[in-house]
């Protein structure tokens, strides 16, 4: 290999790893004013957002912006979506925090430890995953499983911000359902007499501040807006001397590298199923994102490189001191209607949250922590779909009783164990649809050689000693024996005149080992009724497969790709000459 060609191989490997390589030589600056005005605009809410996430995850606020500015920085140079931003999110800074909680045992010197160590481990599936590019897993985690949990999220955030909101000082650890929706609830139900009037009224102000600003000033940076206000008040009034928690002192300065001390095995190995199912939440938060504003904007994304984007952006949260990040639909949608038009928008981002870090940290000491439930509060309810679960209801009933089910997991078991909830079902769905794929008899068309679905196409019309069968599927082990039962249990409605089967395989083009095997027996069967079987539209690696099991020879040959009418027609000749 050349010099040249070596280089080439070099540049093209390093382009794939660093996105930002292909993008930014070609940038159109006269995109760059968007993009510096988005980047302005998201940055206004990552700061209040960064700080609401980092309380929800029980951790000191500046983590939150030391989250938000990382993964910035990283996404810049590992992301494939224009529009996505990368940071804290609500769903996963309650999961951190309800997973890496029960592991510390109350124990806060090692909890911030703990969510570091979580932290680079999610980066660490992350980039595992990419390497064997299982990008494509994603796609089975099911829409309405999504709708569902995304719902029932909100929900147990929600839950967890009552006790700020209301300004009651305990949690619901000790509330009769535990430490979950329904347990919280419960909790500040019988605690109502504790609340803190003026905690509660700030609070609630905020809550109509922000819910305002979105109906009417959708573009404008309410968050930070209402942050502002909250301060201002704080400062004017003696609210906190009549019980108004604030936020207290923020540490100036960028984040430093940080190494945490490495557990033990045991609680390793606990950590684990946590930093598996921040993972799974993390990537399918930003993959969804990505897929929708790729599609929006009708340009191509890298499920894989995405993988990398996300371990890149938890890695760097991890060893700089944050805590897990995933893209944000609602920060990238903000983006978008800023007019953001590349990836741009993040160092833009970052520049802004390195001047608030080295400079503008002691703004947010009168922040009330009421403001920062209020702001978790508003944020999440996006997550709640009442359209999609509504269309769900009314289109398949199947698909709305899974997501309710996805949504009661949540809210009864918390959110680690509902991610999971959520997965298992997903996985149940797809093994239900693949093990009972669509099928059909064919018909023929009136005077044409095509073969169409009688169900879809009823003026088609059946051969009188032919029965044509098609699957919509793959034909493999776990459909096998469904299929051949279906097949059977249809011809035994015309079993007394058929002669010969054609298995249509156009929509099977892949049939593995298992499969075969049940055809073989099919055959078998058949021939002892004196019934033959063929087969049409075969992938020539189907047709191989075939002749090394000897089943090709069985059935009298098999052509690749065939048509029914052509199997039917060498059929009928091969009788005629026998």
């Amino acid at each position: 290999m050349s010099q040249k060609h070596l280089k080439e191989r070099i540049n093209q490997r390093f382009s794939s790893l660093f996105p930002v390589l292909e993008w930014l030589p070609r940038y159109d600056t006269s995109w760059l004013r968007l993009d510096v005005v988005a980047g302005i605009t998201v940055a206004a809410a990552v700061i209040p957002e960064g700080l609401a996430y980092a309380s929800l995850a029980n951790l000191p606020p500046e983590t939150g912006l030391y989250a938000g500015l990382l993964a910035a920085i990283a996404y810049l140079f590992l992301g494939t979506s224009r529009q996505v931003m990368v940071g804290p999110t609500s769903a996963l800074a309650i999961l951190l925090a309800s997973g890496v909680g029960a592991v510390a045992g109350g124990n806060s010197a090692s909890y911030a430890s703990l969510v570091i160590v979580t932290t680079i481990l999610v980066g660490v599936f992350a980039v595992i995953a990419w390497a064997f590019r299982l990008g494509f897993l994603v796609h089975f985690i099911s829409g309405s499983v999504l709708t569902g949990f995304s719902a029932g999220a909100a929900l147990y955030i929600m839950s967890t911000q009552l006790n700020k909101l209301f300004g009651i000082e305990s949690s619901a650890s000790g509330a009769f359902f535990g430490e979950t929706f329904f347990g919280r609830i419960w909790y500040t139900g019988i605690h109502l007499t504790e609340t803190n009037p003026e905690t509660l009224a700030v609070g609630v102000a905020g809550i109509v501040l922000l819910i305002l600003g979105e109906r009417y000033l959708p573009r404008a940076p309410n968050a930070l807006l209402v942050v502002v206000l909250s301060i201002v008040l704080m400062s004017v009034t003696n609210l906190q001397a009549r019980g108004v928690e604030i936020v207290g002192s923020i540490p100036s300065g960028l984040p430093s590298l940080t190494v945490p001390a490495i557990p033990s095995i045991s609680t390793l190995g606990s950590l684990v199923p946590v930093a598996a199912a921040l993972f799974l939440l993390s990537y399918v938060e930003g993959i969804s994102a990505v897929e929708t504003f790729a599609r929006r904007h009708d340009y191509q994304t890298d499920a894989n490189q995405e993988l990398l984007a996300d371990g890149g952006a938890n890695l760097a949260a991890g060893f700089g001191g944050g805590f897990v990040v995933g893209g944000s639909m609602s920060r990238s949608a903000l983006n978008d209607a800023a007019g953001g038009k590349t990836q741009l928008t993040n160092a833009v981002v970052a520049v802004v949250l390195v001047v608030v870090l080295l400079f503008l940290t002691d703004m947010f000491t009168n922040l009330p922590e009421t403001i920062l439930a209020a702001i978790v509060i508003v944020a999440v309810t996006g997550l709640i779909d009442t359209s999609e679960i509504h269309q769900l209801y009314r289109v398949s009933k199947s698909e709305f009783a899974i997501a309710m089910a996805a949504l009661i997991g949540v809210l009864t078991v918390g959110m680690l164990w509902g991610v999971f909830v959520g997965v298992v079902l997903s996985l149940l769905v797809a093994i239900s649809r693949v093990s009972r794929p669509v099928t059909h008899e064919l018909g023929q068309i009136a005077e044409t050689d095509h073969f169409v679905a009688l169900d879809v196409y009823p003026a088609a019309t059946t051969i009188t000693d032919v029965f044509v069968y098609r699957v919509e599927a793959e034909l493999f082990y776990a459909n096998a024996d469904t299929v051949r039962t279906d097949l059977l249990e249809r011809l035994a409605e015309r079993e007394s005149d058929v002669e010969l089967v054609v298995f249509d395989l156009t929509s099977s083009s892949t049939v593995d080992f298992g499969a075969a095997q049940m055809l073989e027996k099919l055959e078998e069967k058949l021939d002892s009724r004196g019934i033959d079987l063929r087969f049409a539209g075969a992938e020539s690696e189907v047709v191989q497969l075939f002749e090394t099991t000897g089943l090709a020879t069985n059935v009298g040959g098999v052509i690749p790709e065939e048509s029914v009418g052509d199997v039917i027609d060498r059929w009928r000749a091969e009788r005629s000459s026998s």
